[in-house]
């Protein structure tokens, strides 16, 4: 019963994060680059100390052909937002964006709630690490996307992580080893293209303070969980 409790409830606190953060949208607020910069820090230090080690190890121990999950991952969200950026300007640009955001985003937390289920039946520490990192890249976003105006849809597309997780819990036993692990090195590679081109201010934009304290505190945070 807690098997299926606690991805649950996390599913449903990422949902809540999604729903506000989509009505809401910080984009362009005074101290939207603070939590942007903080985002990032603790985003990127997850990615590198946590995420890439823990899905190597698993490719290394059920089949090296897993690694080709992370690129593809990598790949596929930069092929979709690439065609919008060729074949859009100005204000159609703008509406393919956040179509991009409203759908990629939906199934990419559907995938991720399946990586919840992975990592909870793992260990509870690894999957609050997931989770806490979930919610920091989801709570913001430096896409020139439109805010929603439909209370409805945005309900509907913040459950797309709880769609995962009880997707994962339903046929899990059916699935195999490969299977969860491909959707981990799949979402480690949409994480690293987003957190690199979309998380990470660019230029003169950002607060290096707020990345440096999310940095500095996630990867203490990470080295103590190793001790457990």
């Amino acid at each position: 019963m807690k098997e299926m409790f606690i991805p649950i409830f996390l599913a449903v606190m990422v949902g809540v994060v999604e729903y506000f953060s989509k009505r809401i949208n910080i984009t362009g607020k005074q101290y939207s680059s603070k939590i942007l910069s903080f985002s990032a820090g603790v985003s990127i230090t997850y990615l590198l100390l946590e995420l890439l080690p823990e899905f190597t190890e698993a490719a290394l121990g059920i089949n090296k052909y897993l690694f080709i999950a992370l690129p593809l991952g990598f790949i596929s969200h930069h092929l979709i937002e690439k065609q919008i950026y060729k074949h859009n300007y100005k204000h159609d640009l703008v509406k393919m964006l956040t179509l991009e955001e409203h759908l990629f985003y939906f199934f990419y937390h559907i995938i991720l709630g399946t990586v919840i289920v992975t990592f909870s039946l793992e260990s509870i520490t690894k999957v609050l690490l997931l989770f806490f990192t979930i919610l920091s890249f989801t709570a913001v976003s430096n896409l020139p996307s439109i805010k929603h105006k439909s209370m409805e849809r945005a309900l509907f597309l913040s459950t797309s992580t709880l769609i995962g997780v009880l997707l994962a819990l339903s046929i899990w036993r059916f699935i195999p080893q490969w299977v969860h692990f491909s959707l981990v090195g799949f979402a480690a590679g949409v994480l690293l293209f987003t957190i690199t081109r979309h998380h990470i201010p660019f230029g003169r934009r950002g607060k290096i303070g707020y990345f440096s304290v999310g940095f500095i505190l996630y990867s203490l945070i990470i080295m103590v969980s190793w001790s457990f």
